[in-house]
């Protein structure tokens, strides 16, 4: 930290322990780098020890409580059970900002911080009535009536942003988006994968309803007569599924269902093609994982997918179900590899320029430290040190309004007109 930095103490919530995706990989990197740059911070987790996230948190070195009535499903008795054991949590740890990410952590971390003066930040990185979810009228009202107990909502897109506001959650005034970005784990490369004939594509998802590796399997079974080899990373309740549909295919043997992994970074950049074929979408980690990698990607123009991929340029967005699409965007890339190359070129420019996991931080610290700095102008006599008194060093909070709304493909922070 700088000199003029204060440190704060930031407590996170997410819900889901038993399987690891982006809102817990979301708060694992930000508590990480939050801690080496000086400030205490804690994760509330649902679930026990040795599910799958708080292993994780555990290896990382972050400070974590696990809290075993904090499930993903609406459970009345438990629910209750667990907004009590987090406001114990948030008392005991006394935070300066909470920072809560996806509905289920959202909305028990909001009711068990009421009464408490200190700053909401609400991230649900996908909207829990987008087109596809169950109950979606309930989670809306759910999402209506626990804004007006958040100060600051952040969505992950500018999809995701206006979606919200168009269902009467949140404000313009107290809603702003910062893009998702990831770590950097790879240098500039031409090819680093080995000497091959066929085209090999990757998709990394669980095996969920929200995503659609069936469609995946389905366009590829039309296109025998090409080479090209897919490798499906993740695990999930719909694998054997999918299994099945490979064999009724007859193309199990170009298939492989390599379950989950540790190092899917390794592994995408052994690869020719991603593909994120899904149902709904907030802003996907994976694809900027994928664009990092220097991988062409073909993804569903779903949720703000389209503001990470140029369509026609670092890749293609197909409609939601469209197999026809599906299938000619694959036989495009399965056949040109220089179009491949072109396209994960300029997918890693972009990445570079405006996804980078440097940008997101530095946005959301932005965001905390004005939020904090303004709680803490309004109780003097509660501030744990003094400000500094430099006005140059408080930073601007980025807020925008609805007259700041962007076009797709204008990545970034939103800043007031």
């Amino acid at each position: 930290m700088t000199s003029s930095d204060t440190s704060y103490r930031i407590l996170y919530a997410v819900a889901r322990g038993d399987a690891f995706g982006g809102s817990s990989l979301h708060v694992m990197d930000m508590a990480k780098r939050l801690s080496k740059e000086g400030h205490t911070v804690k994760v509330l987790v649902g679930g026990t020890p040795d599910m799958e996230v708080p292993r994780r948190f555990s290896n990382s070195g972050i400070d974590f409580e696990c809290l075993p009535d904090l499930g993903r499903e609406i459970h009345p008795a438990n629910d209750l059970k667990a907004v009590i054991a987090m406001r114990r949590e948030i008392r005991k740890f006394d935070p300066d900002l909470i920072s809560l990410h996806a509905s289920k952590a959202g909305a028990i971390g909001r009711l068990a911080a009421l009464g408490i003066d200190c700053p909401l930040v609400y991230t649900p990185h996908c909207w829990s009535f987008v087109d596809g979810f169950s109950k979606a009228g309930l989670y809306r009202l759910i999402e209506k009536v626990l804004a007006m107990k958040t100060t600051q909502i952040v969505t992950v897109s500018e999809d995701e942003r206006i979606l919200g506001l168009s269902q009467g959650v949140g404000k313009p005034e107290t809603t702003c988006t910062i893009h998702n970005g990831v770590k950097d784990r790879y240098t500039d490369r031409g090819s680093s994968k080995s000497e091959r004939n066929s085209t090999e594509i990757i998709m990394v998802g669980r095996f969920e309803e929200q995503k659609d590796q069936p469609l995946l399997i389905n366009a590829l079974s039309q296109l025998t007569a090409l080479d090209w080899r897919l490798t499906l990373i993740g695990d999930g309740p719909l694998r054997a599924k999918c299994i099945k549909l490979a064999k009724q295919h007859k193309i199990e043997d170009r298939i492989e269902f390599s379950g989950y992994s540790d190092s899917v970074c390794d592994t995408l950049a052994k690869h020719d093609v991603f593909a994120l074929i899904t149902n709904w979408e907030g802003f996907p980690r994976s694809i900027l994982e994928a664009m990092a990698a220097s991988l062409p990607v073909i993804v569903t123009d779903v949720g703000g997918s389209r503001e990470s991929v140029l369509d026609g340029k670092s890749g293609y967005l197909v409609a939601k179900g469209n197999e026809e699409e599906l299938v000619n965007s694959l036989r495009k890339l399965i056949n040109d590899e220089n179009t491949r190359k072109e396209m994960g070129a300029e997918g890693r420019r972009r990445f570079r320029k405006h996804f980078t996991f440097d940008t997101m931080f530095s946005n959301y610290l932005t965001l905390y430290r004005g939020l904090i700095q303004s709680q803490q102008s309004n109780k003097p006599s509660t501030r744990r040190t003094e400000e500094p008194s430099d006005s140059s060093s408080t930073p601007d909070v980025l807020i925008p309004t609805q007259k700041a709304a962007r076009t797709s493909n204008q990545p970034g922070m939103i800043r007031p007109i």
